[in-house]
């Protein structure tokens, strides 16, 4: 799942970055986050970071219930690291001149050292407390060390004195550890520095998931993965970089205010609401049978024969039964000519012997497979709705047929129905919702259109009849929003829109304002007029719009 990382990120062996990565994923499905449970020193100073990015409590919510979210963020903070491990490789060593000295000290011997030792000293005094390193200790113990290695060998008391390599080695070794700590120190700020632009980016498509999700509930079960839909293109973080529709990423902020713009007219217009709701249980297939073969199974009783047990004495049989065999048998054994003949039927189980039989009654299952006629799922329709966006449409008709559309969609969706889109003025265009992964653009761009053009239905009724003859929107019903400022709609047309009717499709309108054409109107099953003049947008249901003008 994590291969890229495991096999080619530079930090650590194969192992622990296994480790890492498994812990990150284990850590984002947790409610209550304790730590990835590694440490600084076996990730390359990355754990304090890890845990860092892995303590926002929204991004473990949401990941939670995930696992696919899980993944992919796990993925962008598996490239966090691989990333700002690298770029840590290629930048300049801020402690290469100190490296440099304690190098050429660790060389000096006791001919150089007083040369080295005046460099030295005033380096250390300036970079490091008296507390950590003190000068003053090591330059008395250097000169004692050198004066005992100048005395060796000469005559006199024996004094334990330490040499001056134990003295050098001990000073490096020191000197040593304290820049350790100043280059790791100076590498976790480095990556803390990474991890909060990281984190930034991060929390914000979070945040920005988060509100995304509340708008678009109905619809998550059919985006699949949200978190791979957009990002700021050019990211450097892990899959942070990735975008889609050409660079126009979904985390755009009007994405965002489009979405929930038609979110809020929806939930304040109820009657909408009820509108789309209604033509969503309309929508219905008819219902069809299938036959289906099942398995059955039947219980029969039946007597079984136990020769073993002795109940009822049926007649004579040959067997090597002893206790059962006839006196006549028995009789050869008191002849010695015929003994060999008794042994010889004995073991060929040829005795004569009482045959009997008890029965018991036990019970059989046995399986058969059958038929029968079965109604197949209730499976809601497609839907197919042409929009009018000509330029009559502007205005608050413009507002109400996007808010029906995004209405219609998210039933769709909810109830894992297909969806299409046609929007028409004097051409047409045509949106397929039901992957919505890939045209969610299409629908930001059709909620944020403006309407204008002339009214030419016929290309958008003629490419919803070519989407019935499809098979996966045969079963589809159809549904215009227009104000119905047209021309009448043309005899083939309407002959196709009848054979459409015979094959159980239903065709419905929802007609804004007054002024529609009337024979356009009438072909639709069922009509819903808008009244915009009304302050509450009253959708009322009639058969003939001409009885309510």
């Amino acid at each position: 799942m994590f291969d890229r990382f495991i096999n080619f990120c530079p930090i650590g062996d194969q192992p622990t970055r296994e480790t890492l990565a498994g812990a990150i994923f284990d850590s984002l499905q947790k409610d209550n986050f304790a730590g990835i449970g590694l440490s600084n020193a076996n990730t390359d100073n990355f754990a304090d970071a890890v845990n860092a990015v892995l303590s926002n409590a929204t991004m473990r919510e949401l990941c939670c219930t995930d696992p696919n979210l899980a993944e992919d963020v796990t993925h962008d903070i598996l490239g966090f690291i691989k990333n700002t491990s690298r770029e840590l490789q290629k930048r300049e060593d801020p402690f290469e001149l100190e490296q440099r000295l304690l190098n050429d000290f660790k060389g000096v011997d006791i001919g150089k050292f007083e040369n080295e030792w005046k460099y030295v000293v005033p380096f250390i005094q300036e970079t490091y407390d008296r507390q950590f390193i003190g000068t003053d200790f090591y330059n008395k113990e250097f000169n004692n060390a050198i004066v005992s290695d100048a005395a060796k060998g000469k005559k006199g008391p024996k004094e334990k004195k330490i040499s001056f390599r134990s003295v050098k080695e001990h000073f490096t070794e020191k000197w040593d550890g304290l820049l350790l700590q100043k280059r790791i120190q100076c590498e976790l700020e480095q990556i803390d520095e990474e991890r909060k632009k990281f984190c930034d980016e991060l929390y914000k498509r979070i945040e920005e998931l988060k509100k995304l999700k509340e708008i678009l509930e109905p619809f998550l079960g059919r985006l699949g993965r949200l978190w791979g839909m957009g990002s700021a293109a050019g990211s450097s973080s892990g899959q942070l970089g990735r975008s889609w529709d050409n660079g126009r990423g979904l985390w755009q902020r009007t994405g965002f205010d489009i979405l929930k713009k038609y979110a809020d007219l929806l939930q304040k217009d109820t009657s909408l609401q009820e509108l789309a709701e209604m033509l969503g249980r309309m929508q219905a297939a008819e219902i069809e049978y299938e036959e289906e073969i099942f398995t059955d199974k039947i219980i029969k009783p039946e007597w079984k024969l136990e020769h073993a047990n002795k109940a009822d004495l049926v007649g004579i049989r040959e067997s090597d039964d002893i206790g059962s065999m006839l006196p006549a048998e028995a009789a050869l054994l008191s002849d010695s000519m015929l003994e060999t003949v008794f042994y010889k039927k004995f073991a060929e189980k040829k005795l004569q012997t009482f045959d009997y039989q008890a029965k018991t009654l036990s019970y059989k299952e046995e399986e058969f497979q059958n038929k029968r006629q079965k109604a197949k799922e209730d499976k809601k329709g497609p839907v197919i709705i042409c929009v009018d966006t000509s330029g009559s449409m502007a205005g608050t008709p413009e507002q109400v047929a996007k808010t029906l559309s995004f209405a219609l969609l998210k039933i769709a969706v909810r109830e894992n129905r297909k969806c299409y889109l046609i929007s028409f003025s004097t051409g047409i265009e045509t949106l397929e919702l039901t992957n919505l992964r890939n045209n969610l653009g299409g629908l930001l761009q059709f909620l944020s259109m403006s309407f204008h053009g002339g009214t030419d239905a016929m290309p958008a009724m003629n490419e919803a009849l070519r989407m019935l003859e499809t098979e996966d929107y045969k079963k589809s019903d159809v549904v215009m929003v227009s104000d119905f400022v047209m021309g009448e709609i043309d005899e083939q047309v309407r002959k196709k829109i009848h054979s459409a009717k015979e094959k159980k499709t239903k065709f419905h309108s929802l007609v804004i304002g007054h002024s529609g054409n009337q024979q356009a109107i009438d072909e639709f099953d069922s009509n819903w007029l808008y009244n915009s003049d009304d302050p509450k947008r009253v959708i009322t249901l009639v058969r003939n719009i001409r009885e309510n003008l």
